[in-house]
């Protein structure tokens, strides 16, 4: 009898290098990276607090060092992408290039496109993801190891919605709860972890931010609910490698 033949892997490219975990490169480059989006996330917070004034050239230098790494990303990921116009038009291609472009362009000085550069935290979710399932599918998808990665979700999610309601407070809003992204960020999380409105928005677009952010807590109170349950299944009656 013929043996059967085992189908081939597809073959590993540098095409692959942002978006496959089996490459060789892929956890140096998103380490790379994470970390970068981290300190630039850091950098367009701290950049709106005016006690910090003084440290604002340490600030752009590390931010343009940031926006040159995002950038090469930015020229990499379409000189690699099979179809580069379908990766520039993409969700996550639209978001790489907010992300550098108020920078380049120097326009960083207006308080809308200050604030707007905080959507590099939805990069970081996606780096985080690829990063965690690739590990997870490493263990063979364990329950402890799908709990693990809910749990992180979880508080990511948390993070990620409070630097973006509370960016987009302080865009909106001129009262002294919004002097700064921290203080929005503040407010937000007054929301998600207490239900408290105080103090009501004054525009539009702040009354929108709060819907959303009341929204959001509702979401994130279900999360937090079933990892709870969750958890509280596991210490009653183990898991099923314990049994």
């Amino acid at each position: 009898m013929k043996k059967k033949s085992t189908p081939k892997k597809a073959k590993v490219t540098s095409r692959d290098i942002f978006d496959l975990p089996s490459h060789p490169g892929f956890r140096l480059i998103n380490h790379i990276l994470a970390f970068t989006t981290i300190v630039s996330i850091a950098i367009v917070t701290l950049e709106t607090v005016e006690s910090l004034a003084p440290y604002h050239y340490i600030l752009a230098v590390l931010e343009y060092a940031a926006v040159a790494i995002f950038t090469l990303e930015y020229i990499a990921r379409i000189k690699l992408s099979k179809h580069p116009l379908r990766y520039i038009f993409s969700f996550f291609g639209l978001i790489d290039l907010i992300a550098i472009l108020p920078s380049l362009l120097g326009l960083t000085n207006l308080t809308f496109l200050k604030a707007v550069r905080i959507v590099r935290i939805i990069r970081l979710l996606r780096m985080i993801r690829m990063a965690k399932f690739a590990e997870i599918e490493k263990k063979n998808g364990t329950k402890s190891s799908l709990y693990i990665l809910n749990l992180e979700i979880y508080f990511i999610s948390l993070i990620g919605a409070t630097l973006l309601l509370g960016s987009s407070f302080y865009i909106f809003e001129t009262q002294y709860d919004a002097r700064n992204i921290p203080a929005g960020m503040y407010w937000a999380l007054r929301i998600f972890l207490g239900g408290l409105t105080y103090p009501e928005p004054e525009t539009l677009g702040g009354t929108i931010t709060l819907m959303l952010a009341q929204f959001t807590s509702i979401v994130l109170l279900g999360m937090m609910l079933t990892l709870v349950g969750t958890m509280i299944r596991k210490m009653l009656i183990g898991t099923e490698e314990d049994a």
